[in-house]
């Protein structure tokens, strides 16, 4: 499947419901946690992609990876327009970004060039779990409409790029032991930082000690959900010798949201 740019400008109501996703405080703060964590991590991974490809001496830039570069900082811009409605409803979110751009800015300028490019595919790995996640059992049917439009489309082209960034990786350096570093440093920034925002957005919103919350975290993580076996099942196929992000077979999912 070819990487492809869509024009998109999903444009969010001046004013949401606090709980937007289920009237869930959990789900919807899970997600808003998404929202303030990708507008940077795309942008770490777009200027991580550039740097390579303006060392490399391989001639034209294939078209999949101009439109994944295109793809990821259109993600950005779309989540980060939600941004308004979160300053809107109160929440403080500076202090967090300030702590997420100080580690970003510290793996790009004290890590090689290399193990930032595993740090990137190990990301994108996981990113697309996450979508398929998302786009399966009609997970988000409950979330506001233009939030969960965005949260499809995000998804459905996380999956259809999902093999862009370990190319680019496999470009740079065949290294297995740099693929496995790189996919350790990734579940540890996105999970760490994805529940660190949840913690942020939940104790301003003075729901971090609800019961219901915690009830509802839980599942997701270990019962119900099961989404940290299902992240330690997909980071153990990554960590098979011969993988590429091409043997999952999910790409009916794109179908079902992009035509």
């Amino acid at each position: 499947m070819s990487v492809v740019v869509r024009p998109v400008n999903i444009e969010f109501p001046e004013q949401i419901d606090r709980y937007w996703f289920g009237n869930s405080p959990f789900k919807t703060h899970f997600l808003n946690s998404i929202t303030l964590l990708f507008p940077d991590v795309e942008q770490y991974i777009i200027r991580n992609v550039r740097q390579w490809l303006k060392q490399t001496s391989q001639g034209e830039i294939s078209q999949d990876v101009r439109a994944f570069i295109a793809q990821e900082a259109q993600h950005a811009v779309q989540h980060k327009n939600f941004w308004n409605n979160l300053h809107q409803q109160g929440y403080e979110i500076t202090p967090y970004l300030r702590w997420l751009r100080v580690l970003l800015n510290m793996l790009e300028k004290r890590l090689s060039i290399r193990l930032n490019l595993a740090i990137v595919a190990g990301i994108e790995h996981l990113t697309a779990l996450m979508a398929e996640f998302a786009l399966k059992d009609n997970f988000l049917a409950e979330a506001q409409p233009q939030l969960k439009a965005l949260f499809e489309w995000h998804a459905a082209e996380e999956i259809e790029h999902q093999s862009v960034a370990y190319d680019v990786f496999q470009s740079a350096t065949q290294s297995y032991p740099l693929r496995l570093v790189g996919m350790i440093v990734a579940h540890v920034l996105i999970l760490g930082f994805l529940n660190f925002g949840l913690a942020v957005m939940l104790y301003q919103d003075k729901q971090l000690f609800n019961s219901q919350v915690w009830q509802e975290m839980f599942q997701f993580w270990f019962t119900k959900d099961k989404f940290l076996a299902k992240a330690f099942l997909n980071s153990w196929d990554y960590c098979k010798k011969h993988f590429h992000p091409s043997q999952r077979d999910n790409l009916v999912l794109v179908q079902k949201v992009i035509s």
